[in-house]
């Protein structure tokens, strides 16, 4: 007989309205802070030293100027999970084909939207781990305060 997933169990990945990782809750507010009355910050007002607890958790991605994104900065607790630092690589790079299209079209929308997107699921887009769940969340930066050129994340793994 089969049990019943609990009712705070995640499953498959889907949009969340807010971080309940209380890491990722901490970066959100701490993106929230630095944006004051913007409707982002800038790269400039996140300082690493003020989040040294967030920082093995942290993603940063370039936004070319093609519309690809370029993988800026990958926390360590991120690159022990996927095995590698993928620093400098495509996003999606370590993923599969399926989870990769689906990476870049979240990213994309925070672009376009310039707002932030918060998923939790089970981490499908690595295989030899789609049996962890995991929660992230994608904040826009921008230098001039209209136009997204990093996007700053957060992925967590809960045991």
């Amino acid at each position: 007989m089969a049990m019943a997933p609990a009712a705070n169990s995640v499953t498959e990945a889907s949009f969340i309205e807010a971080p309940r990782d209380a890491l990722l809750s901490a970066l959100y507010a701490y993106w929230n802070k630095a944006r004051g009355t913007r409707r982002m910050p800038s790269r400039s007002d996140i300082d690493p030293v003020e989040i040294p607890k967030l920082l093995p958790h942290i993603l940063m991605y370039n936004v070319m100027p093609d519309g690809g994104f370029t993988i800026r900065l990958v926390g360590e607790a991120v690159a022990d999970f996927v095995g590698r630092n993928a620093t400098g690589e495509p996003a999606g790079a370590v993923m599969t084909p399926r989870a990769a299209e689906v990476t870049i079209a979240i990213l994309r929308a925070v672009v376009t939207e310039r707002m932030p997107k918060f998923r939790a699921g089970k981490a499908h887009w690595y295989e030899e781990k789609s049996h962890r769940d995991f929660e992230a969340c994608f904040l826009p930066l921008s230098s001039d305060g209209e136009t997204v050129d990093i996007i700053l994340g957060g992925v967590r793994f809960p045991l």
